[in-house]
């Protein structure tokens, strides 16, 4: 019994290990650094992407994971860095496109389109976030997650792991707080914010509490800019 148990568990890390090597392998290939519209960010190749056969692999690795039999930070990295392949894959799916919003509809928006499949279920991003991750409770998901837009977060060139969770995804709100136009900057009394805090402030609770922002300066929201963050467009 104890054979198989060890059996069991070496199978399940190994499909994981398989899922994240290859999701690191393209991306290390398919994303880097760029700029558009005046915003610093990370750029990716869908063209490229949608021609690479290792992308329809990936899919198929991450399908056979067993989210049952993981938990905590390794879960949480699991469902973070399948929101971003279903992310990339509904940009892939409907290449070449302006922005994610476009492969959407008047009856079903794009965060309502089943996009990416975990064992028997084929699930929406909408889902991924609102029924999955926000109920962790960890309102740094939001810097972790992307749109594939030039105003969301950047793409992380690697996969989220487990182990390595919480300094990522520290990482990643020191590095989207710290772009301007995108994150957050200030500019005399105003102090000009991201939307995503205002879309998710039941998150992040007392904005100004949590980015240190003192009762004398004002607040203004940036525009979002849903504009693709390709490398072609």
């Amino acid at each position: 019994m104890k054979k198989i148990l060890i059996l069991f568990f070496i199978v399940t890390s190994l499909t994981m290990a398989d899922y994240l090597d290859t999701w690191d392998e393209l991306l290390q290939k398919y994303a880097s650094a760029g700029e558009k519209d005046g915003v610093t960010l990370v750029v990716v190749d869908y063209r490229g992407l949608k021609q690479d056969l290792k992308f329809e692999k990936l899919l198929k690795e991450v399908r056979v994971v067993e989210i049952k039999k993981i938990e905590g930070d390794e879960l949480k990295a699991f469902w973070i860095n399948t929101y971003n392949i279903g992310a990339v894959k509904m940009i892939v799916d409907n290449y070449p496109i302006d922005g994610i919003k476009d492969a959407g509809s008047v009856f079903k928006s794009v965060w309502n389109k089943e996009i990416i499949e975990v064992g028997d279920k084929i699930y929406s991003l909408g889902e991924i976030e609102n029924k999955i991750l926000r109920r962790t409770g960890d309102e740094l998901i939001h810097f972790a997650i992307v749109c594939a837009s030039v105003s969301c977060p950047d793409l992380k060139m690697s996969g989220y792991r487990g182990e390595e969770l919480d300094r990522q995804l520290l990482e990643q709100k020191l590095k989207f707080m710290e772009e301007k136009n995108k994150g957050i900057y200030r500019e005399g009394d105003i102090v000009y914010l991201s939307k995503i805090f205002k879309w998710y402030k039941e998150d992040f609770g007392n904005i100004r509490e949590y980015l240190g922002i003192s009762e004398d300066k004002k607040i203004k929201y940036l525009d979002y800019n849903w504009g693709l963050n390709g490398l072609n467009l």
